[in-house]
């Protein structure tokens, strides 16, 4: 993948939100989302205050939303959607198709039922939500310890597996017929420390069979040493080259789609995240970070130090632990300058069209970032646009401000800078 596709797909994912300007979180000014996960009901009232990108663990699956066939219920997965768009905020539909996300009742259809059970299934999703901009299409489908063929025909309905993830390419055609300008996204575990070179053999399989993947989702869970004493934080120079070597031959913009150290041992939760967020934020080919489980004992995720509990989460009745203690601070400093976009600005392609896995796909000039300031200096937020002309007519049109009188646009690229007239 030559640099232009990178960057593309870069602006392409940190810049899908529903609103003139960035969203909310620690985040705000930042090239890269900083995300998390909810679970079932109400989106938590300090969300917002943390995280401009939303995941849910289950509420979107396959098997919470049809649990019985034919009878489509989206109620639980309206909830985080709907608040990402009230918030300005990137939402992250997870997951068309997963093992752990099947309904049971699969098992008990043909491979033909099960196909149209499938369509069904995406076409419901697509009615639901047309303008969905993150999707992981399959989750956890390589072939060591995968289960998505379990109990049910999802392999044989898509095309069958002859050593070519055939049924996975599948998934994505499907998708892309559905979401043309959407970030369809491979997601798996396991795939930066223990499986990389199968998770890399898996990207480059279906991208060579035709699949539409923009982009691949690595699950970032638990990121230690395995063995005996201590638990010890994975170290942070095998973790970037790990990145290095999985983008390097994959040529696909990476997310850490869940990242999270399960322990209740605040200072080893603490260095890791000291240690490999820093490395996620500062890497280009990173173009997103999602917690898994913000919220002590409010995910999914079962803890390492004690497995009756989840403890991912970095507060802790209503008190930050020391790691997120440190992200704040972590955050607060990196984003003082409003200038810092935390990835280079020497290699920006020039202008035109973009190829992606061959077929051209988001046909446009490179997207770019402009911060927007009064005529104190104070900055009101950040826009996308393809070009600084483009940039002023969005800044003119937008319904963000309010107030008419002189603005100032300043692209986060090159600096330069422009006035901005604004009449109300």
């Amino acid at each position: 993948m030559t640099c232009r596709i990178l960057k593309l797909a870069v602006c392409a994912l940190s810049c899908a939100f529903t609103g003139v300007f960035a969203g909310p979180g620690l985040a705000d000014g930042a090239a890269k989302f900083v995300g998390s996960t909810t679970m079932e009901g109400e989106v938590p009232s300090d969300f917002g205050t943390y995280w401009n990108q939303i995941t849910p663990e289950r509420q979107c699956t396959w098997q919470a939303v049809e649990k019985t066939r034919g009878t489509f219920d989206f109620s639980e997965c309206d909830i985080p959607y709907n608040w990402a768009k009230e918030n300005k905020a990137i939402f992250k539909f997870h997951t068309l198709l997963w093992a752990s996300g099947n309904p049971s009742w699969l098992r008990d259809l043909s491979a033909e039922e099960t196909k149209d059970a499938v369509t069904a299934w995406f076409d419901a999703v697509a009615k639901r939500y047309p303008d969905l901009e993150y999707i992981n299409v399959v989750s956890e489908a390589k072939r060591k310890h995968s289960q998505i063929g379990t109990n049910n025909k999802i392999i044989q309905a898509l095309g069958g597996d002859n050593e070519d993830y055939k049924f996975i390419t599948t998934a994505f055609k499907m998708a892309r017929e559905r979401w043309p300008q959407a970030i369809l996204i491979y997601n798996d575990n396991n795939t930066i420390q223990w499986e990389k070179d199968e998770g890399i053999n898996l990207i480059n399989t279906i991208r060579k069979n035709g699949a539409p993947v923009d982009a691949y989702g690595l699950e970032g869970n638990d990121l230690i040493v395995m063995g005996s004493g201590p638990m010890k934080c994975y170290n942070p120079d095998l973790l970037k080259g790990a990145l290095q070597d999985i983008y390097e031959k994959t040529g696909t913009p990476l997310l850490i789609s869940e990242y999270n150290i399960s322990t209740e041992t605040d200072s080893t939760q603490k260095k890791c995240f000291s240690e490999h967020i820093p490395v996620f934020m500062e890497t280009e080919y990173v173009v997103g970070v999602t917690l898994w489980g913000y919220r002590y004992k409010q995910s999914l995720l079962q803890c390492l130090t004690d497995p009756g509990i989840s403890c991912s989460g970095i507060i802790k009745d209503g008190v930050d632990r020391p790691a997120m203690t440190w992200l704040k601070e972590y955050f607060a400093e990196h984003i003082a300058d409003s200038k810092n976009i935390w990835f280079p600005t020497s290699d920006f392609p020039g202008d035109g069209p973009t190829a992606i896995s061959g077929e051209l796909h988001l046909q446009a000039n490179t997207l770019q970032a402009y911060d927007v300031f009064d005529l104190n200096g104070n900055r009101l937020g950040r826009l996308r646009a393809y070009t600084m002309d483009e940039a002023v007519l969005t800044l003119k049109n937008t319904s963000d401000i309010k107030v008419q009188g002189i603005y100032m646009l300043r692209s986060v690229r090159n600096g330069t800078v422009r006035r901005v007239r604004i009449a109300r």
